[in-house]
Order: structure tokens, then sequence, then C-alpha cells
């Protein structure tokens, strides 16, 4: 028996949302656009602006399209939606501490390899 994904209630659209809908129909922008009616532009700003704000008009053909997914589009949908999520930006001084341990690893394993091959 297949388990169905529970469909999350969308109030607002948002780019992110419009995005995740378009992977989870497998559409293009260009077929996207046809399919909705908003231009290409837009279809790509979703895809880059994930807060944009999407006008009423739009919203209710989006509504329309979510309301028509099956099974398989709600998992795709949920799937792309929390990939499109906000990453943490990691800050500069972090980032740094991290590349220094990854240095050391690399030099701890370079090593390792180098003592090995002395011994064979």
């Amino acid at each position: 028996m297949d388990v169905q994904p529970e469909k999350p209630f969308i109030f607002a659209w948002t780019g992110a949302e419009a995005n995740a809908l378009r992977l989870a129909l497998r559409m293009t922008q260009e077929q996207f656009s046809e399919y909705l009616g908003p231009s290409v532009r837009t279809i790509s700003r979703w895809s880059t602006t994930p807060e944009a704000r999407i006008s009423r008009e739009t919203q209710d053909a989006l509504d329309v399209a979510y309301d028509r997914l099956t099974p398989h589009n709600v998992q795709r949908f949920l799937f792309a939606l929390k990939r499109a999520q906000p990453r943490e930006e990691t800050s500069p001084v972090v980032m740094a501490a991290e590349m220094s341990l990854m240095k050391a690893r690399i030099d701890e394993l370079n090593a390792q390899l180098q003592q090995k091959e002395q011994q064979s």
C-alpha cells in the first residue's frame, strides 16, 4: 500500500513554492510559462528569488495546478520545496576555521600515505 504524502496548505505563493511546483510537474520554465500564463522571465525570477511575491491572478492559477497534483507530484513538490529552503550563511571566520581543519586533515592523510609508501 502506497503512503500518500500530506499536501501542505499554501496560503500565499512565493517564488520558492511556485518553482517547486514547476519542478514537481517536470516542466521547463518555458513550458510552465505556457501552462500558467506569466512570462518566462517571471518564472525564471521565481527560481532565483525564493521570496518573490506573486500576483493574485497567478496565485489562482498556481492553486488550480497544485490541486491537480498526483501523489507522485506531491512527493516531488515536497522534495523540491525542502531543497529550496535557504541555507544559513557561514561567516568567513567559521569558513576559514573549517578550511584550516580540512587542510590539517589532508596533511595528516598525506603523511600517512607517504609513510605507507616508504614501508613498501
